[in-house]
């Protein structure tokens, strides 16, 4: 039967909190629930880390909830034989709960600035639940109850948090923006801040995919203006429709523009994807053209034909190491960098050493990540797949052709 270890810690060294108060809280909520009968809670109190070990083996626990004080990097603050502050690091913990994964599913760190273990932890544990600052007493034992309340009921862990943080604005409490959710490292990445867009994101992404292609337009920033250029785009692809969008990650790229990364559900398939937003005043608008990585002309165009003019190219962007054609024996003249299309096809891009344009990909690339830009690209020699770089527009797929770079 699935069950929910709750393991509190309150050092005598450290400011007092009312721990007492959650617990009974979260049983008070298996109480309430119709599914009161398939779930058990297992407690223990003044928490050492050998009676977390201890737990762990006696309960096999589905969920584990640790209630208390955290140090950041320094740890979760359980006790020592004396009462007194035991910091565990997240690394520990992190391979302590390894050996209990096949079972234990979500963990649940309601304590202050805990978002550093939530991040290691999630290596080992499918979800991760954190604090990213502090939170109050009043806060904490609000959003777990909340948040037990939804599990009980027989929700998603991703659903359960979106209703613990939404409590506490229901409540005119604080703090509905310290919780994270993070998925496990072998699932989709999610790191997921609560916001007060998340349901109008939802609302209008869900509309969006169910609208007709040539229709979609007025749900852009660029307007009807761009009905035809986005029946083009889609030529003859067949629309399916969309029963369910979920917001998985929003980052925010400036005051008004969002990354937001979804997950569409289709009958049985799930899909992810990720949008741009423009959110002002309550509005939400999608950034269609970074959406989709539109090029300035069709990229199989390009890539068929090349052509005359520089073409702005949204592409994800890696350094590289190939040097073929026109390019063979030139490493001491240009660098090599991968070029990916929203589409997934493959360019081999340069870029002239020694110049203020290889510094400035250089300052972009040099940590070894994949990054999406929007370059200016030109075809200088037969080979359309292997473009020189002449500018960088954007640092992200965010580009007006009358605007500053992003």
């Amino acid at each position: 039967m699935p069950t929910v270890l709750i393991v509190s810690a309150s050092p005598l060294d450290q400011d007092p909190l009312r721990l007492g108060s959650e617990v009974r809280g979260i049983r008070h909520a298996l109480q309430r629930s119709k599914n009161r009968e398939n779930w058990v809670i297992e407690s223990n109190e003044a928490v050492t880390v050998d009676d977390l070990r201890r737990a762990l083996l006696d309960f096999r626990p589905t969920v584990v909830h640790f209630a208390g004080h955290g140090d950041g990097a320094a740890g979760l603050c359980f006790e020592d034989s004396e009462g007194n502050t035991h910091s565990a690091a997240a690394e520990p913990l992190a391979r302590l709960f390894h050996h209990f994964k096949d079972e234990l599913k979500c963990v649940v760190l309601n304590a202050c600035y805990s978002a550093v273990q939530a991040d290691v932890i999630r290596n080992e544990i499918d979800y991760v639940v954190g604090m990213s600052t502090t939170v109050g007493d009043d806060s904490a034992a609000r959003f777990a109850v909340a948040f037990y309340d939804a599990v009980f009921a027989g929700t998603d862990f991703r659903t359960a948090f979106d209703l613990g943080c939404t409590a506490l604005d229901l409540n005119k409490l604080p703090d509905s923006d310290v919780p994270i959710f993070l998925t496990g490292s072998h699932l989709e990445y999610t790191r997921l801040e609560y916001s007060v867009h998340v349901p109008e994101v939802e609302r209008v992404l869900y509309k969006y995919c169910n609208t007709p292609y040539a229709d979609r337009a007025p749900l852009t920033t660029t307007g009807a203006s761009l009905a035809p250029i986005i029946v083009q785009y889609y030529g003859e692809q067949m629309r399916r429709r969309v029963d369910k969008v979920h917001v998985l990650c929003m980052d925010a790229i400036s005051n008004d523009q969002w990354k937001v990364a979804m997950e569409f559900t289709s009958g049985s398939d799930t899909q992810q994807s990720v949008f741009y937003m423009n959110i002002r005043e309550r509005v939400y608008l999608i950034e269609w053209e970074a959406t989709v990585g539109l090029w300035s002309i069709p990229v199989k165009t390009y890539l068929a034909l090349g052509s005359d003019t520089p073409v702005v190219a949204r592409v994800v962007v890696e350094l590289d190491d190939y040097y073929n054609y026109e390019f063979s024996g030139q490493q001491h003249r240009f660098q090599s960098v991968r070029l990916r299309t929203d589409a997934g096809e493959t360019l081999h891009g340069y870029v002239q050493r020694h110049t203020p344009l290889y510094d400035e990909m250089f300052a972009i690339l040099s940590d070894g990540n994949s990054h999406s830009l929007t370059l200016e690209i030109v075809n200088p020699t037969p080979q359309t797949d292997m473009p020189l770089i002449q500018k960088v527009l954007s640092t992200t797929w965010l580009y007006r052709a009358n605007e500053s770079t992003a």
